[in-house]
C-alpha cells in the first residue's frame, strides 16, 4: 500500500520584535495609482487619484477626492499605526482654520477614528498636528511647530477599551512625550483598517508618507525600514514530515514565529526552543 505523506510547506517573515505587526507597507511601486497594488482598495471618491511617487504616498488635499484603505483582521486592545511624513513647503506658514483630517483608523466604511490633521503652528513653526477621537477638528495639538520638507516619525495609538487615541512625534519608547484626545464613551469600536483621506483643506497642502506600520505594541513600530531579513537565518527541512522544523541564525537567538496558512489563519505562535519549533 502507497504511504501518503501530510508534508507542511512554511513561509516565514521572522523577526526578533516582540509583540504582533500586523501589516507593513513601504510604498514600492511604479508611479501611478495607489490603488491596484498590495491589498489598497479605495472607500470615496475618484478611482485612480490617489498616487505613489517616488516609494512615497501622495497626500494631496484640493482636486484629487480618492480616499483608500487596507483592511485587516481585528484584533483587542490598543492597536497603533505609525509612519514617516513630510509637508511639502508652502511658501509661508500653514494659515487656515479647515483642518482636514489625512490619516486615520476605520471603524467601517462611514466610521473613523483616531484622526491626524495639518494645523497652524503656535509659533515661528511652518505647521503642526492636530488629533482627534471621532471629531473632523483636532482635539489635542501637538506642542511643537514642525518644518516644511522635513521628515518626522507619528506614532498613533487607539485604545479600543476606552475610546482615546494618542500621538507621538519622533518618539523612541511609549513613555516620551505625546498629546491625548478626548476620552470617547467606553468600550471603544472595533478597528477593521486604516485609511489615508483627501479632501479640500485651508492650505489644500501635500502630504508624502513612507514606512507605514499598523502593529499591536509601540516597539513594533519604530523601524522605519522594517527588517524581513534575520542575518544567516535557514530553515529546513522544508516541506517537513517530522514533528518538528529547524530555524536557525548568525547569532543564535530565539525567533518569534507566525505561521499561517493559504486562507490567511494562523496556526501556529511561538518562539523555537533549541533553534526547533
Amino acid at each position: 500500500m502507497k504511504k501518503i505523506y501530510s508534508a507542511l510547506f512554511i513561509i516565514l517573515l521572522p523577526t526578533l520584535l516582540l509583540g504582533q505587526v500586523i501589516l507593513t507597507e513601504n510604498f514600492t511601486y511604479s508611479d501611478g495609482s495607489l490603488v491596484g497594488n498590495g491589498t489598497w482598495a479605495t472607500h470615496s471618491g475618484t478611482d485612480g487619484d490617489f498616487q505613489v511617487s517616488s516609494g512615497q504616498a501622495i497626500i494631496q488635499h484640493g482636486t484629487p477626492s480618492e480616499d483608500v484603505n487596507l483592511t485587516f483582521t481585528t484584533v483587542a486592545g490598543n492597536i497603533f499605526f505609525a509612519f514617516d511624513f513630510s509637508v511639502d513647503d508652502l511658501g509661508s506658514p500653514y494659515s487656515g482654520v479647515d483642518n482636514e483630517y489625512f490619516a486615520h483608523f476605520m471603524v467601517d466604511e462611514s466610521s473613523f477614528t483616531a484622526k491626524l490633521d495639518i494645523v497652524a503652528p503656535s509659533g515661528a513653526g511652518d505647521f503642526t498636528i492636530g488629533i482627534s477621537t471621532f471629531s473632523n477638528t483636532a482635539e489635542a495639538t501637538w506642542g511643537t511647530d514642525l518644518d516644511f520638507d522635513t521628515m518626522y516619525r507619528i506614532t498613533v495609538r487607539y485604545n479600543q477599551d476606552t475610546n482615546q487615541a494618542t500621538l507621538w512625534i519622533n518618539a523612541t519608547d511609549e513613555s516620551d512625550t505625546n498629546i491625548v484626545s478626548f476620552d470617547e464613551a467606553d468600550p471603544g469600536n472595533s478597528i477593521t483598517a486604516f485609511a489615508f483621506r483627501q479632501s479640500d483643506s485651508s492650505e489644500n497642502e501635500t502630504i508624502r508618507v513612507d514606512n507605514l506600520v499598523i502593529a499591536q505594541s509601540f516597539a513594533n513600530t519604530l523601524n522605519t525600514t522594517r527588517e524581513t531579513q534575520i542575518e544567516g537565518f535557514k530553515i529546513y527541512p522544508n516541506p517537513s514530515e517530522l514533528n518538528y522544523i529547524t530555524l536557525s541564525n548568525k547569532k543564535n537567538t530565539e525567533i518569534d514565529v507566525s505561521i499561517f496558512n493559504v486562507l490567511g489563519n494562523t496556526v501556529f505562535t511561538g518562539y523555537t526552543v533549541n533553534n526547533k519549533i
